[in-house]
């Protein structure tokens, strides 16, 4: 697997190359690849179109309070053209999922929701 290569695929794809197909080349070349074909399986072509995918690896990132994957999630679905709309159901859903004291943990992520819809 030539590795450069490799990165710059995810460049031009995504924009930047994901932590874990760049942490894995300290498993060897072997795991990289494997890591890296997981990738793509997972973020290819699909049946679920990626925007709604995004939206959903939002719902885990918020479920998890991962803030800054939340966030990272969020921009990929915006990217993929979700909507201001589309974005506030997911963290309402999140919300009654897990309760009134999520409100405090969403707030950082309608504020920067709120930034990437400005006009």
């Amino acid at each position: 697997m030539d590795k450069e290569k490799m990165k710059e695929s995810y460049k031009k794809e995504l924009g930047f190359t994901p932590p874990g197909v760049m942490i894995s080349q300290y498993f060897g070349d072997g795991f990289q690849e494997i890591i890296s074909k997981y990738h793509h399986e997972i973020w290819g072509e699909g049946v679920i179109p990626l925007k709604y995918r995004y939206l959903i690896a939002l719902a885990t990132a918020i479920f998890d309070e991962n803030e800054k994957r939340a966030k990272l999630e969020m921009n990929k679905a915006i990217r993929y053209g979700a909507q201001r709309e589309e974005i506030l159901e997911v963290i309402k859903q999140q919300i009654w999922m897990k309760g009134a004291p999520t409100l405090v943990q969403v707030s950082p992520l309608i504020k920067y929701m709120e930034s990437k819809f400005e006009k």
